[in-house]
């Protein structure tokens, strides 16, 4: 056995075996700076190149999508029914309730007096609120799509598109857009009732107070002939079962409805000023 070290030409000598470590030549260093290069820009493309706010947009698309799925639209059609206001009186936690269905008639957002003569208004009522500086509508408000006022000071909403009306809470509707865009009508009031749930509110004075309701499956409007705190009266909405309810301007806001007689009632007093601003939710005969 040759024990010189060196290998003859019919030897064969393993170098570097796991028993000794062996050793094994190291990789270049310029390959090693070649695969941090890759992998720094593997992650830069992830983290720039990557649309950063493609989850947000996603989300809020989605979110639009869902309030337009959870709007359910009314127009209280019945062939049945004359053009006409059905009313019926209730009694809830000793507060008198009247309630009042327009049947047959389209709903509509009017600014400005209206004609107390005009036959064809099955039920008017005062909607949106005033500012006391400026006179000006509180909130957003749209008028056969052209917006007259922007505000989130109030989160419940009315929409009318197409003839169809929702209500609803929320800081932010697309449906202010929509209604811009197809002639529509929008505006914000408090709100009163959400999903069959109680929206509490801070006035705390006691008035007779007015709300636009969906109550069983239909558009109505709910007076309380008796002097109620704000949020006593949106309970008594949710015990007479009302899906979404927001408050309309009470007290003795002028309005009016036509029965099944064709008989006027007034609601509350004439407006006699004739105020630039003053603005009316309407139901108008088919």
């Amino acid at each position: 056995m040759n024990t010189t070290g060196d290998i003859n030409e019919n030897e064969i000598r393993v170098v570097g075996t796991e028993s000794n470590g062996g050793d094994k030549k190291p990789f270049p260093k310029w390959i090693w700076a070649v695969v941090c290069a890759i992998a720094l820009l593997v992650a830069f493309h992830l983290l720039y190149h990557e649309p950063r706010n493609a989850e947000p947009a996603a989300t809020a698309a989605k979110t639009e999508t869902e309030t337009e799925t959870r709007s359910i639209w009314f127009n209280n059609v019945d062939a049945s029914m004359p053009a006409a206001t059905v009313v019926r009186d209730t009694v809830i936690d000793s507060l008198h309730l009247r309630i009042l269905t327009p049947y047959n008639a389209t709903p509509e957002l009017h600014v400005g007096k209206l004609d107390t003569n005009d036959r064809d208004i099955v039920l008017a009522t005062m909607a949106a609120d005033l500012r006391r500086d400026n006179g000006k509508i509180v909130g957003a408000f749209v008028l056969a799509g052209e917006p007259l006022s922007w505000g989130l000071s109030k989160k419940g909403y009315c929409a009318i598109i197409d003839g169809q009306l929702t209500l609803g809470t929320a800081e932010n509707s697309p449906l202010f857009e929509q209604a811009t865009e197809r002639g529509g009508y929008f505006f914000r009031q408090y709100a009163a009732v959400d999903g069959g749930k109680m929206v509490p509110n801070n006035p705390e004075n006691a008035s007779t107070r007015r709300a636009l309701c969906l109550l069983d499956g239909k558009v109505s409007l709910v007076v309380c002939l008796d002097r109620v705190l704000m949020n006593d009266f949106s309970t008594s909405l949710v015990k007479l079962g009302a899906d979404n309810a927001i408050l309309l301007v009470g007290g003795m806001a002028d309005g009016w409805y036509r029965d099944t007689d064709s008989h006027a009632t007034q609601l509350g007093s004439k407006w006699t000023k004739n105020h630039k601003y003053i603005n009316y939710m309407v139901f108008r005969k088919q």
